[in-house]
């Protein structure tokens, strides 16, 4: 029979460990224990953790965020509730401009030829357009009444010489008397005799000296009255061309008043003069001798030089204007009387105006005035003095600098102080230097 070996039993605190050594491991003889941490406690630490940084975000951060995109939105919404505009800054003008300036073309020498004397036109030589010289015969005039005048002063004059004649034949007859008295003893004749003698003789020459006066204002008489009859005949007083005939054969005329009839008008015209009203900002720059250009709409890349020579030198008190004449050659007769031009000449300018565009400009019942936008995008209004106009643009001479913001298309709606939203594109007026209109 085998024999089962015996083991004695264990000691009952082996079995048992002590309560402090039941969460200890000692895996190395003389080691640190580890505190073993149950699983419970980490989630509550979490937790707390976790409740911490929610009251942190919703208390603090989350509204202060809130708060911050409110903000950024209400700017946002006030940004898109100001007037955005575009801007620009003034150009700096041209130094010299050249004025294309309207102007009329007229006759160097014209005038309007009235009768001299009273009657019926009895012929005309010339009709309009005809060319004609100095001193030649134009018309007759048939006047009776001054021939009648005239035979009336001729038989005066007459008159006149035989009164003379008598005149001086009693100024001899008293004469002779005076001598036969003055050929008698002094016994014989009486101092009464001699004194009626010579008294005589006085009154006899005075009477010669009457009738020649007479004489003399009855030649003035006729050489009036022969000038009335040559006045009969009308003759061209320089040559020129005939512009107008106001005169039919048969039709009475008259002078010596104002409601004469004219004949002709008459015109020279191979050199023109031209009529221009410079604008006073460039009055001080147009002076005589200088070079000037004629323009002719009918006749497209024609272009006719010309010489200022004399101004007013003074500004008209109606227009503000300077007035100007050019004397332009015309052999060919190109160019015609009453025609309207365009003048082109050069003005310098000392202090030239700036250039903004057109649409830049505002018109109310305040008067000419200039949107600007200060450095806090504030609006001004500046009234401005507009100096030139230049189609699409505008010079400024007074109330705008080089530097300034100016809104382009302000309209009416922006007023003095408003807040506005600059657009960030700029447009710049371009600077000019065609012709001033």
């Amino acid at each position: 029979m085998t024999k089962t070996p015996h083991f004695p039993p264990a000691p009952e605190a082996a079995s048992n460990p002590p309560p402090q050594a039941a969460n200890h491991d000692h895996d190395e003889i003389g080691a640190r224990p580890v505190m073993r941490v149950r699983w419970w406690q980490s989630v509550l630490v979490v937790l707390v953790v976790a409740g911490f940084a929610s009251g942190l975000f919703y208390g603090g951060w989350l509204p202060k965020a809130r708060q911050s995109l409110a903000l950024e939105h209400d700017a946002g919404e006030v940004r898109r509730t100001l007037p955005r505009v575009q801007v620009t800054q003034p150009q700096p003008g041209p130094t010299e401009t050249v004025l294309m300036l309207p102007a009329d073309i007229e006759a160097i020498e014209e005038t309007t030829i009235y009768p001299r004397t009273s009657g019926y036109l009895k012929k005309w030589f010339v009709d309009i357009g005809d060319e004609v010289r100095q001193g030649q015969l134009l018309a007759e005039i048939d006047s009776p009444e001054i021939d009648q005048q005239l035979r009336q002063a001729v038989a005066n004059v007459e008159q006149l010489n035989a009164r003379k004649k008598v005149a001086e034949t009693r100024f001899k007859l008293a004469r002779l008397n005076l001598h036969r008295i003055e050929a008698l003893p002094v016994g014989i004749r009486t101092q009464q005799d001699l004194e009626e003698r010579q008294a005589e003789v006085e009154v006899a020459d005075y009477t010669v000296k009457v009738a020649e006066a007479d004489i003399q204002a009855g030649m003035a008489e006729l050489q009036r009255v022969k000038e009335l009859q040559a006045f009969s005949k009308v003759y061209a007083p320089f040559a020129g061309t005939i512009t107008a005939r106001t005169i039919e054969l048969g039709q009475l005329v008259t002078s010596g008043n104002d409601l004469a009839q004219s004949l002709f008008r008459l015109s020279r015209t191979d050199t023109v003069r031209v009529i221009v009203h410079v604008p006073q900002m460039y009055a001080p720059s147009i002076q005589p001798n200088q070079t000037a250009e004629l323009v002719v709409r009918e006749m497209p890349g024609r272009i006719f030089p010309g010489r200022i020579t004399r101004t007013a030198k003074s500004i008209d008190l109606q227009t503000r204007t300077l007035l100007t004449e050019i004397e332009v050659a015309n052999p060919d007769g190109l160019l015609l009387t009453g025609s309207y031009v365009q003048a082109r000449m050069t003005a310098k300018r000392d202090n030239p105006p700036v250039i903004i565009p057109a649409s830049a400009l505002i018109f109310n019942s305040e008067g000419t005035t200039v949107a600007v936008v200060d450095d806090q995008n504030h609006i001004q209004l500046r009234d401005v003095e507009v100096d030139g106009d230049y189609g699409t643009s505008l010079g400024i001479a007074t109330g705008l600098s080089a530097t300034d913001r100016i809104v382009v298309n302000p309209g009416d709606r922006l007023k003095e102080g408003q807040s506005v939203t600059v657009e960030s594109s700029e447009e710049k007026a371009p600077a000019k230097t065609a012709s001033a209109r």
